[in-house]
């Protein structure tokens, strides 16, 4: 805050500032440097360790001895999959730290988060709920970035569960509503999983911030980064009986104009 005395010594005028989202903008870019330079500096060692197990297993396997050919190949394979694992965390690193033009256009929210529903029902044990809007609901997105939000939301929601060995029961639901004179589109995503530490949620969704043993942290990250390029906002509630709800909200407006 700031001020400026009036004059004849009548009295001051105060200024109070919300610097909320220039703090946020400021953080937001530490981290994708941060990010930019883990994923280049992990990513240049990668291929010439898997390429070098690769020939290892395949050029020696006939000079090992056939009683060991079996642990030769186990210890190979060990080291080509946790490469391909951290080739998977440094694309995360990498997707967090680039910020692509978004390429938007109308779509019908609801026929997207039904197709990407049909990726996830092979298996039978586990349930997930779609509930409607009564109305058609077309708004401006980037599908693919938006296909990756869900993607996030969904692959989280499932982990937290089996992790807790809790059924994995999701609940799916978009309806538009109006808030401090605009109009958006609310999506929701429920589970019955173990809930948040309450000493997280308000920054679940900063970079790192994990409940989980592995991964990088980054995948909340990346839904948040998403949602508020779309002019949203998004965020996490525990529910009264175990589980959270991931809400998020996108701006309808742009497409009605």
């Amino acid at each position: 805050c700031h001020g400026t005395l009036l004059p004849n010594d009548s009295g001051w005028v105060i200024v109070f500032e919300d610097i909320t989202t220039l703090l946020q903008a400021q953080r937001n870019a530490a981290w994708g440097e941060v990010a930019r330079r883990l994923a280049h500096e992990i990513k240049n060692p990668l291929t010439p360790i898997q390429l070098s197990a690769e020939r290892l297993q395949h050029k020696f396997s006939g000079f090992v001895p056939e009683a060991q050919i079996e642990m030769v190949n186990k210890l190979t394979n060990t080291i080509i999959l946790q490469v391909e694992s951290m080739k998977e965390m440094v694309d995360e690193f990498s997707e967090y730290a680039r910020t692509p033009a978004l390429q938007l256009q109308p779509h019908d929210i609801g026929q997207l988060i039904r197709e990407l529903l049909t990726l996830y029902q092979s298996n039978t044990d586990h349930q997930f709920t779609l509930l409607n809007s009564p109305e058609s609901l077309e708004v401006y997105i980037d599908v693919n970035r938006i296909r990756q939000v869900m993607h996030n939301l969904l692959k989280n929601a499932i982990e937290a569960c089996e992790d807790s060995d809790k059924a994995v029961d999701i609940v799916i639901s978009y309806h538009p509503l109006s808030k401090q004179q605009r109009r958006w589109l609310e999506i929701q995503v429920q589970d019955h999983g173990p809930g948040i530490p309450d000493k997280i949620i308000d920054t679940l969704f900063e970079p790192y911030a994990t409940t989980k043993h592995k991964g990088t942290g980054l995948g909340l990250a990346i839904v948040k980064k998403i949602i508020e390029e779309h002019g949203g906002d998004v965020w996490a509630e525990n529910l009264d009986a175990d589980g959270t709800r991931i809400i998020m909200r996108l701006p309808l407006e742009d497409s009605q104009s």
